[in-house]
C-alpha cells in the first residue's frame, strides 16, 4: 500500500504554462483523503513554491517539501529544516573557475537561500522570475570564505548547456552530485545529495517503509527518486533515462499525467 507520493513540479505536476490542472488537484486531494502523504520534490526553494504548497493544502504539522533537489528537507508549516547539505567556498571557486574556462554563466544559492551571481544572465533571470527572488550581483572571489552554499549552477541557453556538458571536466563528477535539472540549468551539489537520498531520509523521518513509496518525475534530477521508490513513475514527456528506469509510464504533464498515475495506483 502506498503511503507517500513524491511529485516533481516542472515537467511533471505543472503544465507547460506552469499551472496545476484541475484533474491533478482533484487527484492529489483524493490521495490525501486516502491517507497518503503527498510531498513536492523540486529543485526550487520553498519561497518559490509557497503558492503551490497553499493550493495543494500541504500545510499540516507533518507536511514536508524536498527543495533544491534534495539539498533541503523542510517542514511546510514551521519552515524548519530536518536536513540541509552544503558546499564550501572552495567548492564555489572550483565551479566558478570551470564556468570561466567554459565561458558560461553561473549563479549560486547560499544556505540562507539567497541567490547570488557575478553577472546577470538569461538563466539567472529565469531563476529569479520562476521563484520570485531577488538576486545579488557580487564578485565571487570577494565572498566571505566561511560562507556555505546549497547549490551552484551553470546556466545558459539549451545549446550552451549542451556544450558545457560535453566539455565539463570529468573529475568534477567525482567531487559533486551533478544534474541537469532542465535544459538551461546544470547543478552542482554535495555528493550525498539528490532527490532519492532526500526521499529516503524523509521516509525514515515519517516511519514510512521503502515499499510504501511512489515517486513521479521527468528529468535527470528525478532519476534517483524514481529508482528509490517502490513505484517509480515517469511522465510520458520524461527524458529517456527516466523512462527506462521507471516502473510505470503515465501521460504527459499537459494531459494530467500525475492524476492518471495516482488513480492507477491509489485504490
Amino acid at each position: 500500500m502506498i503511503k507517500l507520493i513524491a511529485i516533481d513540479l516542472d515537467g511533471t505536476l505543472l503544465t507547460s504554462d506552469k499551472k496545476i490542472s484541475q484533474k491533478n488537484l482533484e487527484a492529489i486531494k483524493y490521495a490525501q483523503e486516502k491517507g497518503v502523504k503527498v510531498v513536492i520534490a523540486t529543485g526550487r526553494p520553498l519561497n518559490g513554491i509557497k503558492d503551490i504548497i497553499n493550493k495543494l493544502t500541504l500545510l499540516q504539522q507533518d507536511d514536508y517539501t524536498i527543495c533544491f533537489n534534495g539539498g533541503i528537507i523542510t517542514n511546510n508549516k514551521t519552515e524548519a529544516n530536518i536536513f540541509q547539505s552544503s558546499l564550501s567556498y572552495e567548492d564555489l571557486l572550483i565551479i566558478y573557475n570551470e564556468a570561466k574556462r567554459l565561458n558560461t554563466n553561473i549563479h549560486a544559492f547560499k544556505t540562507d537561500q539567497s541567490l547570488i551571481t557575478p553577472k546577470m544572465s538569461y538563466g539567472t533571470e529565469i531563476e529569479k522570475n520562476i521563484n520570485n527572488l531577488d538576486c545579488e550581483i557580487i564578485d565571487f572571489t570577494s565572498i566571505d570564505k566561511t560562507s556555505r552554499f546549497i547549490k551552484v549552477m551553470l546556466v545558459g541557453y539549451e545549446d550552451e548547456i549542451n556544450r558545457v556538458v560535453s566539455l565539463l571536466n570529468p573529475d568534477l563528477y567525482n567531487k559533486y552530485m551533478i544534474n541537469r535539472s532542465s535544459k538551461i540549468f546544470l547543478e552542482f551539489m554535495d555528493l550525498t545529495t539528490n532527490k532519492g537520498l532526500a526521499l529516503d531520509r524523509l521516509a525514515k523521518h515519517l516511519n514510512i517503509k521503502d515499499d510504501e513509496i511512489m515517486a513521479i518525475g521527468d528529468a535527470e534530477n528525478d532519476l534517483a527518486m524514481i529508482k528509490k521508490a517502490s513505484i517509480g513513475v515517469a511522465m510520458q514527456n520524461a527524458i529517456p533515462k527516466v523512462i527506462e528506469a521507471a516502473d510505470f509510464i503515465t501521460l504527459d504533464n499537459d494531459n494530467d499525467g500525475v492524476a492518471h498515475a495516482i488513480y492507477h495506483f491509489i485504490k
